[in-house]
């Protein structure tokens, strides 16, 4: 797997395509060390809605290296 961090979600929306649309799986690392999958759980997708940009600070596991790229894309552009 590969690990993407994410500090900041200028476009929230952008970024949920973009998990949505990843050939693999986008895993979120929860506080307990425990992985959701973004792409099957709708509510955590939801809840990234409703976090403030400046209290964003998450762990991202990618399965596929091509989905990695497109991260590190999102993240150099700020999501614009």
């Amino acid at each position: 797997m590969y690990k993407v961090n994410i500090r900041t979600i200028k476009n929230t929306e952008k970024f949920i395509q973009m998990v949505e649309s990843s050939r693999g799986h986008v895993f979120l690392q929860l506080p307990n060390e425990m992985l959701c999958d973004l792409k099957q759980n709708t509510e955590a997708l939801q809840m990234l809605r409703m976090i403030s940009p400046g209290e964003l600070w998450l762990d991202l596991f990618l399965t596929d290296l091509q989905d990695s790229y497109n991260f590190m894309a999102y993240m150099v552009g700020a999501g614009a």
